[in-house]
C-alpha cells in the first residue's frame, strides 16, 4: 500500500510539473505572439509616419521650386503658416505637425528667404521628425565634398556627409605626397564614409587597387602624378568597412556666379539690396550690378567709411554704422588681435590680406569680409564670418575654429590651397575639428593630408576648371589622405598603419570631414545669392 501511495504522489507530481511546463510554454508563446504583434504594429506605425513626412516634404518641394523669387514678404504670403495657407493645408493633408522655427533660429524673415520648419508625426510611443530648410543659397553647401568637375579620393579619408561629382569619380588605396620636391605614393586604405552618406556621381566611377607586388596606381612624370592603366571602371566601389549609397542627382544644381555674387555683396555692404520693395532702389541695383568690380567700387566709395591704415579700424567701427573700406594701405599684414563688426557692417579690403594670430592669443574675427586681392591665413584664427576673396586663398599651419559655435564660409575666385595643418600630429579624433567652415573655390583644389592632419566640420567644394591641378593629371577636387601615424625622419615621412580592427580604423584617418547643415541658418545675409529657392531636408530623427 505504501508503494502504491508513493506511486500516486509521484504521478501527481509529474503531472503537475508537465502542467506547469505547459502553462509556461503557452504563456511564453502568447507573450511572444503579443510582442511580435506590437513590434509589427510599431514598425508599420514608424513606416506610416515616415511616409507621411516624406510626402509632405515632396509637396513642399514642388511648391517652393516653382515659386517666383520676389521678396521675403511675398514668400511668407506664398507659404502661409501653420494656422492658414499652404503650410496649414499640407499639415492637414498628411496629418503631420509642422513647427516654424524661423524666429527661434534668429533668422530675419524681413530680409532673408531662409525658412526653417520641423515636420513631425507620432508613431506609437515615439515621434518621427525631420528638419526642413527653405533657402535660396547655392547647392554646393549641401555636400561635405564635391566638384562640378571630377572628384578624386586617394587614400583613407573619412567622410560624414554627401559627395558630389559633376563628372567622373576616382578612388585609390594610395596617397600621393611631395617631400623636398620629390613625388611619392604611399600604400594605405580606401576611404570610408558614414552609413548615411550618398555619392552623387553623374559620370563614370573608376577604381585603382594597388598591392605591394602590383604595379603602381600613379606614375611620377614631368607634369606630376599620372594615373596608370590600373584605373578601371568599377560601379561597385571598394570603400573600407562602410560605403555611401550611389545615386544620380536629379535636382537642378544651383551654381555660384562668383563675379555676380561678389558685386551683389558689395552693393549689400553699401545698403543697396536686390529685393528692396522700393522700385527706385531696385532700378539702382539693376544698373550698378552691371558694372565691373573696379568701377562699382569707385561708384560706391561715398557709401563707405574709407580708411588707409588698419590701426584706424577700431575707431571706424565705433564711430560709424557704414561698412568700412580699407584702401591704399602699405602693408597687407592685418595686425589685429580681434575684429568685431557691427550688424550689417562689412569690411572691404582693396588688396591682399594676411591674417595671423599674435603669439599664443587666438585671432577672432566676427563679421563679413570682401577681399579684392589674395588671402593668406596662418596660425590660430576663430571666425564668425563669410569671406569673399577675388584672388587666391592659402591656408597653411592654421587652426580655424568658430566663435559661439558659428563658422566661416570662405569663397575664393582663384586657387584654394590647404596644407601643413597640424603636421605629424598623431592625436586623432572623429569629434574635434581643427578647421570649422565651408571652403569653396571657383577654380580647382587639392588637399594633402599625408603628414598633415586635417579635420573639417563643414565642407569643401571646387567648381573646377578645364585646367589641370598642379602636379596632377586631374581637375576639380583631389584629396590625398593617409590613414595612421606619421613622423618626419628628415629624409622622408615614416608611416605606421593602424593596428585597430577594420571597423575602427577610420578613427586614424588624417583627413576627416563632417558636413554641418547649420550653415544655412548661421550665415544669413552673407551667403551667396541664387535666384531660385530650394528645399533642403536634414536627416530623419526618431525619438
Amino acid at each position: 500500500m505504501n508503494e502504491k501511495g508513493y506511486s500516486l504522489v509521484l504521478t501527481m507530481l509529474v503531472v503537475t510539473i508537465f502542467f506547469m511546463l505547459g502553462l509556461t510554454i503557452l504563456s511564453v508563446s502568447l507573450y511572444q505572439a503579443n510582442f511580435t504583434k506590437i513590434r509589427v504594429e510599431d514598425v508599420e506605425s514608424l513606416h506610416e509616419a515616415t511616409k507621411s513626412i516624406q510626402e509632405a516634404i515632396a509637396e513642399i518641394k514642388v511648391k517652393v521650386e516653382n515659386l517666383q523669387l520676389s521678396t521675403p514678404a511675398q514668400l511668407d504670403m506664398d507659404l502661409g503658416n501653420v494656422q492658414a495657407g499652404f503650410i496649414h493645408q499640407v499639415s492637414g493633408r498628411y496629418k503631420v505637425s509642422i513647427q516654424d522655427l524661423t524666429e527661434m533660429k534668429e533668422i530675419d524673415r524681413s530680409k532673408l528667404f531662409t525658412r526653417v520648419y520641423v515636420i513631425s508625426k507620432t508613431a506609437g510611443k515615439r515621434t518621427v521628425s525631420r528638419q526642413v530648410i527653405i533657402t535660396n543659397t547655392p547647392s554646393f553647401l549641401k555636400y561635405a565634398i564635391g566638384s562640378r568637375q571630377d572628384v578624386t579620393l586617394n587614400g583613407g579619408a573619412y567622410i560624414d556627409g554627401n559627395i558630389y561629382a559633376g563628372r567622373d569619380f576616382y578612388m585609390a588605396n594610395v596617397a600621393n605626397y611631395i617631400y623636398n620636391s620629390q613625388m611619392y605614393s604611399q600604400l594605405t586604405s580606401f576611404p570610408t564614409t558614414s552609413p548615411t552618406s550618398i555619392l552623387f556621381a553623374n559620370g563614370n566611377r573608376y577604381v585603382c587597387e594597388q598591392s605591394n607586388s602590383a604595379p603602381a596606381c600613379y606614375q611620377p612624370s614631368s607634369t606630376g602624378f599620372t594615373k596608370s592603366e590600373l584605373f578601371a571602371a568599377n560601379p561597385s566601389l571598394p570603400f573600407q568597412y562602410t560605403s555611401p549609397s550611389v545615386q544620380t542627382e536629379d535636382g537642378e544644381f544651383m551654381d555660384v556666379d562668383f563675379d555676380f555674387t561678389l558685386k551683389d555683396k558689395l552693393l549689400s555692404a553699401a545698403g543697396i539690396n536686390a529685393f528692396d520693395p522700393d522700385l527706385t532702389a531696385q532700378a539702382q541695383y539693376q544698373s550698378l550690378i552691371q558694372l565691373p568690380v573696379s568701377r562699382l567700387l569707385s561708384e560706391l566709395k561715398n557709401r563707405f567709411t574709407v580708411i588707409h591704415d588698419i590701426q584706424q579700424l577700431p575707431d571706424a567701427i565705433n564711430n560709424s554704422n557704414l561698412s568700412i573700406l580699407l584702401d591704399g594701405y602699405s602693408s597687407e599684414y592685418l595686425d589685429l588681435s580681434t575684429l568685431e563688426l557691427k550688424e550689417n557692417q562689412w569690411l572691404i579690403i582693396n588688396g591682399n590680406a594676411y591674417l595671423e594670430n599674435s603669439g599664443a592669443t587666438e585671432l577672432t574675427i566676427k563679421g563679413n569680409l570682401i577681399i579684392l586681392g589674395n588671402l593668406a591665413v596662418r596660425g590660430a584664427v576663430a571666425f564668425d564670418s563669410t569671406i569673399y576673396v577675388m584672388g587666391n586663398t592659402s591656408i597653411y599651419n592654421a587652426t580655424i575654429s568658430g566663435i559661439n559655435d558659428k563658422e566661416v564660409v570662405l569663397l575664393t575666385k582663384g586657387e584654394l590651397e590647404i596644407a601643413r595643418i597640424n603636421e605629424f600630429q598623431n592625436e586623432f579624433s572623429l569629434t574635434k575639428p581643427n578647421l570649422k567652415g565651408y571652403f569653396y573655390t571657383d577654380s580647382n583644389a587639392i588637399l594633402y593630408a599625408v603628414g598633415s592632419y586635417i579635420h573639417i566640420q563643414g565642407g569643401i567644394f571646387a567648381r573646377g576648371t578645364s585646367s589641370l591641378i598642379p602636379n596632377t593629371d586631374a581637375n576639380g577636387l583631389v584629396i590625398n589622405a593617409y590613414r595612421g601615424s606619421t613622423s618626419d625622419t628628415g629624409r622622408n615621412i615614416d608611416f605606421t598603419q593602424p593596428s585597430l580592427p577594420e571597423n575602427l580604423q577610420a578613427e586614424q584617418a588624417r583627413f576627416v570631414i563632417h558636413h554641418d547643415m547649420n550653415v544655412f541658418i548661421h550665415r544669413g545675409l552673407g551667403l551667396p545669392l541664387v535666384k531660385k529657392l530650394a528645399v533642403i531636408p536634414d536627416q530623419l530623427e526618431v525619438k
